[in-house]
């Protein structure tokens, strides 16, 4: 018995009369009001047009374990091995931002009285103190310019240091401390006897902090690497876009204005190096990251002035054929499909480049690469013609794993001809449509509120076939049941050219989803069930009886 039959005696046809009561075994509806009985009249008009869609779709797909193709083809009998991950070019700070082993804080320490006189803290501290505390005290009071000032520093260990502040000073003067630090004195007065400290670390590193402006001063300093030029307004350009830079900004406002610009890259602050980290957005080997006419200095101040890229990679069915260990048989020279010479060169040309040369050359034939299965098909494209292929010494063919010589047009193969699986796709997106029109509750008076009663069956059926998550696809049917996907119309869909490749190349695989070899099971099946079992359903509420035959 076919499948055909066999659905046929599951579901056969409708027979339609009215009824006074439930058909048996299924809980009865309470009558529908006029608004209710348009949505339920409308859904069973799809269910109708959807139950023979399905049949339809059964029929195409009802054939039998192996078939022979209408067309001649050659391909690869194992797969090739071909490692097809593509990765994005990278670059990232040469180093931290801030690389000095040691540190001080604070920038900006704060008098404990009422002194007005500022002092700021800089430099790159050398560890001559160790780590401890160095004191400030006012020791001679007055207004900064004006009078002559002194603070004493204590160091650590005890010892101490004057440091005589002139009236005549030029007021942003920069006081030694012996430790690769000093300080300055801002204006206003200093009251004696008042103190200050600071804490200094030959073991701690210092850490540049992104979300202080890079102008910052005192304890808004962001801690850039002392030593480089100081930043300042300009810009730099990132893969040919400008990308301007105010002393007002932090590193991470930088960071978000590439990340919004079209430059094609994302970068991140790295917390754990301290370093900026770029992606290209394109994987693959020709997209980079090119940074030039800084004039900010803010790509010396981030280290990214002297980085260097880390080049994407390509796919292997992408990369030149001497770069591919698959490929390290092959030699430069012409292959011969069909008569006709088409030349590939190891250095210059990829697997997908040959294909594609081969595709234009006057063979009359089609070449693929399947990154599924990593065979390669190629296949005449009229069924009169006759297919010949020969590596011509290149080991072109022989390293696809295809045997040279003449194809015979009536091969067995477990794919489907090009024209079967365009039926069987027309058939899946017609009914595919169909029933994403059931979930699209805009297409119905009463919205989703009458629409339970119908949907229920195929949500469990499409579960059973593409499991538990919200979007699944199998050989490119596609099931979305995201709110977003039922209000586009889109809660079953078909990727045409997914679904016509897997067909040809995998018609078996395909069939055992659409339907089992059986006829007990698979999608089809559970959807023509499903359907049946809504109608059953919308026929009840309507008062009417539906006995299936």
């Amino acid at each position: 018995m076919s499948v055909i039959q066999g659905l046929n005696n599951l579901a056969g046809a409708t027979r339609i009369g009215r009824t006074s009561e439930a058909t048996q075994g299924l809980k009865p509806f309470l009558p529908v009001d006029d608004l209710s009985g348009i949505d339920f009249r409308r859904a069973r008009t799809r269910l109708i047009s959807l139950y023979a869609q399905l049949e339809e779709l059964a029929e195409l797909a009802n054939i039998s374990t192996r078939f022979k193709l209408d067309l001649p083809d050659a391909r690869s009998s194992n797969g090739l091995g071909l490692d097809l991950s593509s990765l994005a070019a990278t670059l990232n700070s040469s180093e931290e931002i801030n690389a000095s082993p040691m540190s001080f804080s604070p920038f900006g320490p704060e008098w404990d009285g009422s002194s007005t006189a500022e002092l700021t803290i800089g430099g790159e501290y050398d560890g001559a103190n160790g780590s401890g505390t160095l004191e400030f005290e006012v020791r001679r009071a007055g207004v900064h310019g004006v009078d002559d000032l002194r603070i004493r520093v204590t160091e650590p260990n005890g010892d101490r240091r004057n440091y005589n502040v002139r009236d005549h000073h030029d007021p942003d003067r920069q006081y030694d401390l012996q430790n690769g630090l000093y300080f300055t004195l801002g204006p206003g007065a200093l009251v004696r006897r008042e103190t200050t400290s600071v804490q200094v670390f030959d073991n701690v590193g210092a850490v540049v902090n992104p979300d202080n402006p890079l102008g910052g001063i005192r304890n808004s300093n962001p801690n850039l690497q002392f030593g480089t030029p100081g930043v300042v307004d300009g810009s730099f350009d990132l893969n040919g876009q400008n990308i301007n830079v105010s002393t007002a900004d932090t590193i991470n406002d930088v960071i978000d204005r590439i990340n919004l610009s079209s430059a094609g890259v994302t970068a991140t602050f790295n917390a754990g190096t301290e370093q900026i980290d770029f992606i290209q957005n394109t994987t693959g080997s020709v997209p980079t990251i090119d940074f030039a006419n800084d004039t900010s200095n803010l790509l010396q101040a981030l280290k990214l002035s002297s980085a260097t890229v880390t080049p994407g990679v390509d796919p292997e069915d992408e990369q030149v054929l001497d770069d591919v260990a698959a490929f390290s048989s092959v030699v430069s020279g012409d292959i011969d499909i069909n008569g006709n010479l088409i030349s590939i060169d190891t250095s210059a040309d990829s697997l997908a480049a040959i294909l594609d040369r081969i595709n234009n050359s006057g063979a009359d034939v089609i070449a693929s690469f399947d990154s599924n299965t990593q065979k390669v098909v190629i296949e005449a494209q009229n069924a009169a013609s006759e297919l010949i292929i020969d590596s011509n010494g290149t080991g072109f063919f022989g390293a696809l794993n295809i045997v040279e010589g003449r194809v015979d047009p009536e091969a067995l193969s477990s794919g489907l001809s090009r024209s079967r699986s365009y039926a069987i796709a027309d058939a899946a997106t017609a009914a595919f449509a169909q029933l994403s029109s059931l979930f699209r509750d805009s297409t119905f008076v009463g919205r989703g509120e009458n629409t339970g009663q119908f949907r229920t069956p195929f949500e469990s059926s499409l579960r059973a076939s593409f499991g538990e998550d919200i979007r699944g696809e199998l050989f490119g049917l596609v099931y979305d049941s995201s709110t977003n996907a039922r209000r586009r119309g889109d809660y079953t869909t078909i990727d045409r050219q997914a679904l016509t490749q897997n067909l040809q190349l995998r018609g078996d695989a395909v069939k055992d989803v659409l339907i089992n070899a059986d006829g007990t099971g698979g999608l089809v099946h559970d959807l023509l069930r499903a359907t049946r079992q809504a109608l059953v359903g919308v026929n009840q509420a309507l008062g009417l009886s539906g006995t299936f035959v």
